[in-house]
């Protein structure tokens, strides 16, 4: 009994660190605004800002998202902008990022889901609890 319980307190000391540091990613804003138009056609772009918590050097944020109904996807990687106060006395990391979409495409709405790696390359997902975000034009 006390090699199981010596046991169990090895595994505790070895698993919380790694589920308190869990991050979490989240919509900030998302538009997709027209930025330019001639040759008969329409220019628009694809601009997300999320936020990151814990801040925490080797960050990465990103997205992957479509404009097709997930017939194509595109995949990019986010920039860092800065660390702003929360309301938890606390900071987060706030990334964004613009991503034009070619003139001739028609669509109605870009779909995306956002992601953070840490340090060690773990990646964390956010579709919006499965619904993907929406963003309409």
């Amino acid at each position: 009994m006390k090699k199981l319980l010596g046991s169990l307190s090895a595994a505790l000391f070895l698993l919380l660190p790694a589920v308190a540091a869990a991050e979490t990613t989240w919509v900030m804003s998302a538009s997709v605004p027209v930025v330019g138009a001639g040759g008969g056609y329409v220019f628009y772009q694809f601009q997300l800002t999320t936020g990151v918590w814990p801040v925490a050097p080797g960050h990465t944020a990103g997205v992957v998202y479509t404009w097709d109904n997930w017939q194509t996807t595109q995949s990019a990687t986010l920039a860092w902008q800065s660390n702003q106060p929360n309301a938890y006395g606390s900071q987060d990391e706030v990334w964004n990022g613009r991503f034009n979409i070619p003139p001739y495409i028609s669509f109605s709405a870009v779909q995306y889901a956002i992601y953070v790696d840490d340090a060690s390359g773990n990646r964390t997902w956010n579709n919006n609890s499965g619904q993907n975000f929406v963003v309409a034009k």
